[in-house]
């Protein structure tokens, strides 16, 4: 063959490709002997602790296909012609179903990670033992790797009693630190809950999505997690032998969630009422999508971007939660994503109020202020006598909804004592400027993104995928740091 045909069948094969499979059974490949075989392929895979499953529907026309033994395993690579193979995982096979005419093969397979022993029950207790050294222990004794994020690895859990599987109690401490916790590819993974990191703990792509692509998706925004304002949980003190409280949140007495369970000391309380607050969040918008040409590189928790959609789409950055791959012999290969709001950074959501009765036992209130943000300044709205007002500091991002806040608040001010049945504080950081990354190969080289005054910049800890995602993000968040610092201004004119 010439080089000039040479050169037309690559391009033809670059323009047109394929999708391609390979399939091993035990170790051994299988992919030639099922190739004209296969009717469906389906890869479910799941953020979290939640098992992904592998669906194989298998052509047995001529009686000839082999059914696999149970607990067989079978490993799974996806990709297209003109770009190669990307491994899967493995699965292994736990139902089996052969029905016909026409006769078809159906293999359902689990992922290999999720060990029987990781949900065996465990009775035992631990003092004044790192998260890290915890799961360290967990993990040798499932026989798995551990990537840990070294802030939540250091924090110190005073005491622990498990009354439950490894994987229970892992899910909980995945809560109450809002963390992602998952096995993959024989590692257990815990990171914050938006880190983006795959297993072995590498920085993920942020993926952008243009309209045009002529996908489908599906939005849908529910006021639910808006309309929380704080979460409450509970602690128990042994030292003064009752029950308190913490509250994670823009407080007040009307949309307060409590979670009932009693935690051990009030900083996993916190880090429980922080990390439902979150949750709560994120889940307020959610977003489905369906790629026609699928992609065997997305995985759960890469972030994604939209360009062309309306504007509530695009402004948002999104957490992948579940990604399903299909391969299928009429529709061909596509990808479907479930995404939910993602939070790089959470300030506006995890303000902590606490303790203000005492601090705050000799103030007589006359009146309150709330602030919302207009561009780049911070709008104060009042109510009552301003002779002594109470500030109440949390940045609303419109009036309307500042407008309610003051309303409610003033109407929790008892105008004869001066006081409130709610109480708010705020640690307000005194950021001049932006600051993030983004890397063009894979995270191994980091480049640095500004924007403002560096001289004591708010560092935006996530690296995009090109310097474009990350100036946009920059544009986006400066506004509000301007906000913030108009906001801080007043507050001090106020207080001199």
């Amino acid at each position: 063959m010439s080089a000039s045909l040479h050169s037309i069948v690559d391009d033809v094969l670059h323009r047109s490709p394929t999708p391609i499979f390979k399939l091993e059974v035990d170790g051994v490949d299988i992919t030639s002997k099922i190739n004209n075989r296969l009717i469906n392929l389906k890869i479910e895979n799941k953020r979290g602790l939640e098992t992904d499953t592998l669906d194989l529907e298998l052509s047995d026309h001529d009686g000839m296909l082999e059914i696999p033994p149970k607990d067989a395993l079978i490993a799974v690579w996806l990709g297209w012609s003109n770009s190669g193979l990307v491994y899967k995982g493995n699965y292994i096979v736990k139902e089996i179903e052969h029905s016909g005419p026409p006769d078809v093969l159906h293999i359902r397979a689990t992922s290999a990670d999720m060990k029987t022993a990781f949900k065996q029950k465990k009775e035992r207790s631990f003092n004044n033992i790192t998260l890290e050294t915890l799961l360290t222990l967990i993990s040798l004794e499932q026989s798995l790797d551990l990537a840990i994020d070294p802030k939540l690895g250091s924090e110190t859990i005073v005491h622990l009693d498990q009354n439950e599987s490894d994987a229970n109690l892992i899910i909980r401490l995945a809560d109450e630190y809002d963390a992602l916790a998952t096995v993959k590819n024989n590692t257990l993974l815990f990171m914050p809950t938006g880190q983006s990191k795959s297993a072995s703990g590498k920085q993920l792509p942020t993926m952008w999505i243009q309209r045009k692509n002529g996908d489908q998706h599906r939005y849908s925004f529910s006021s639910g997690g808006e309309e929380v304002s704080g979460v409450k949980a509970f602690y128990y003190d042994t030292e003064l032998a009752k029950k308190l409280e913490v509250i994670v949140g823009d407080e007040s007495n009307t949309n307060i969630k409590e979670l009932r369970h009693i935690h051990r000391d009030k900083k996993s309380a916190t880090f429980a009422a922080r990390s439902k607050l979150n949750s709560l969040k994120r889940n307020s918008a959610t977003m489905s999508y369906h790629l026609a040409k699928g992609d065997p590189n997305i995985i759960p928790e890469m972030t994604f971007l939209f360009y062309g959609f309306k504007a509530d789409i695009d402004d948002i950055y999104w957490l992948g939660t579940s990604v399903t791959d299909t391969l299928d012999n009429s529709s061909g290969y596509t990808t479907d994503l479930t995404l939910e709001v993602f939070f790089p950074d959470a300030d506006d959501v995890t303000e902590l109020f606490e303790d203000q009765f005492e601090k705050e036992k000799n103030q007589k209130w006359t009146g309150v202020a709330v602030y919302y943000q207009d561009g780049n300044n911070a709008i104060r709205l009042t109510k009552g006598d301003q002779a002594h007002v109470k500030e109440f500091t949390y940045l609303y991002y419109s009036k309307l909804a500042a407008q309610q806040r003051l309303d409610r608040e003033y109407s929790l001010l008892d105008l004869e004592t001066g006081k409130f049945k709610s109480h708010n504080q705020i640690d307000m950081k005194p950021y001049t400027g932006l600051k993030t990354f983004y890397s063009t190969d894979q995270g191994k080289t980091r480049h640095v993104v500004t924007y403002g005054d560096q001289s004591n910049p708010k560092v935006i800890d996530h690296v995009y995928h090109n310097k474009k995602a990350a100036e946009k993000r920059l544009r986006r968040d400066y506004p509000r740091l301007n906000a913030k610092q108009d906001m801080v201004k007043k507050l001090n004119i106020q207080h001199n």
